[in-house]
């Protein structure tokens, strides 16, 4: 059961993410642009993880706009493996508030969660079409596809106790992903609960294999959320 929710959760290669602007520069000639994953590839998972007959869907139009300037609201009930979660979606249209819907229903099974950690970018903008320049893809790549921490130690074994970095030091990579893990912990509204388990640790660990310990304790944290 466990390797299905892991599967689900696997980040999406860079070429099969999206692209939205979130921000205008005063000029209008920068965009600031978040990646997403689309209803599409949400879809293709569901199905390459537990199959056509493993999943399914059932959707309440919640709001339909009484304008045309309106939005429609839309909730999703997704149910994998016989554990049930639900979101709302919302849209300038019916279609579009139901595909959201799925895609932040998928989320609290893990699929696609792993873009929390990813930065946005700056990029070029026309403001005539609307288009802007292609994102740094490279960039992207190293935000999530580094080691885990388990390789990393395993190359780099730690000798004592594991202490913070002084200003002029680099954080090792251990502590990095312990890091970004917490924040994805935070964004996902679990930031207390990851700081419990960080201040039983006094920190990040004593030795390797408390490090190890604290890095498994906050993954199985945020996989709940799966759960």
């Amino acid at each position: 059961m466990n390797d299905v929710w892991d599967m689900l959760s696997e980040p999406f290669s860079p070429e099969e993410l999206q692209w939205r602007v979130e921000a205008l520069s005063k000029d209008k000639r920068r965009a600031l642009v978040a990646p997403y994953v689309s209803h599409k590839a949400v879809l293709d998972r569901l199905d390459e993880v537990v199959g056509v007959q493993g999943w399914q869907d059932s959707y309440e139009v919640l709001q339909a706009p009484a304008q045309p300037a309106g939005l429609y609201a839309v909730k999703c009930r997704l149910t994998i493996m016989d554990i049930c979660k639900e979101d709302v979606g919302e849209g300038d249209s019916l279609k579009a508030a139901f595909a959201e819907a799925l895609v932040r229903a998928a989320v609290k099974f893990g699929v696609g969660r792993f873009l929390v950690g990813l930065e946005q970018q700056w990029v070029d903008y026309d403001p005539a079409s609307g288009k802007f320049g292609p994102p740094n893809l490279a960039g992207v790549a190293d935000g999530y596809s580094k080691p885990t921490l388990e390789a990393t130690l395993e190359a780099q074994p730690q000798q004592g106790p594991v202490s913070p970095p002084t200003a002029s030091e680099a954080k090792p990579e251990p502590q990095e992903l312990i890091d970004r893990l917490i924040e994805r912990l935070k964004h996902a509204g679990l930031g207390k609960q990851a700081a419990l388990i960080v201040m039983k640790y006094g920190g990040y660990g004593k030795h390797p294999e408390e490090t190890r310990k604290l890095y498994g304790e906050l993954r199985a944290l945020l996989k709940g959320q799966a759960s």
